[in-house]
């Protein structure tokens, strides 16, 4: 399967799990930085968005998650809350960065704080969460919790919402509404950017 708003594939092997699923991710959201990196106009604009949609469903996903199976972990609790206050400053700036024109002094200099940010984030989780993951959780429950996070990301929001719950459960109650509305918002930037 494909993810349409990126054009990059979502499956994954017959060994896939949840780590890997999120590894994929950290991957995308690498490249998707380069592409706003080396692009312009509107070539800039469009891998920005994609970059946006992408960061803000996987931090969705991963809060939903990823994130609970660690807290059950041996020093899970307070690895998770450092994340999850790592993961709030992004989405403020994140959404701060959103309003300023891609291309601008104001946008580079910024962008270049939150990819930094964004980068050493992800380089965190893959060293202190996901090894934790893969002692603690079952090879079993890990492959089907990859399609559970796949399912995450495609009804998560697709832009970043600084204000709201930091929890799974206020994920899952106001996500779905939030989704809706982002991604009406996204149809309708895309149609104005075409005309």
């Amino acid at each position: 399967m494909t993810d349409i708003r990126s054009g990059t594939s979502t499956t994954g092997s017959a060994t896939d799990d949840i780590v890997a699923a999120v590894r994929r991710d950290h991957a995308e959201i690498k490249d998707l930085f380069g592409r706003v990196d080396a692009g312009s106009g509107d070539a800039k604009r469009d891998a920005f968005r994609l970059l946006v949609a992408k960061l803000a469903v996987h931090e969705t996903a991963e809060e939903e998650l990823v994130h609970p199976l660690l807290r059950k972990a041996p020093e899970g609790e307070s690895i998770v809350e450092g994340l999850l206050q790592q993961e709030d400053q992004a989405k403020k700036e994140l959404a701060e960065l959103e309003k300023t024109e891609p291309g601008t002094p104001e946008f580079e200099s910024k962008f270049q704080q939150v990819r930094s940010a964004v980068l050493q984030h992800a380089d965190q989780e893959e060293q202190q969460e996901h090894p934790r993951i893969e002692r603690e959780v079952d090879a079993d429950r890990r492959r089907n919790l990859a399609g559970l996070f796949r399912a995450a990301e495609a009804v998560a929001p697709t832009h970043p919402h600084p204000n709201s719950p930091e929890s799974a459960s206020g994920n899952m109650l106001l996500g779905p509404f939030v989704a809706v509305a982002d991604r009406v918002r996204d149809a309708i930037r895309a149609a104005r950017d075409k005309s």
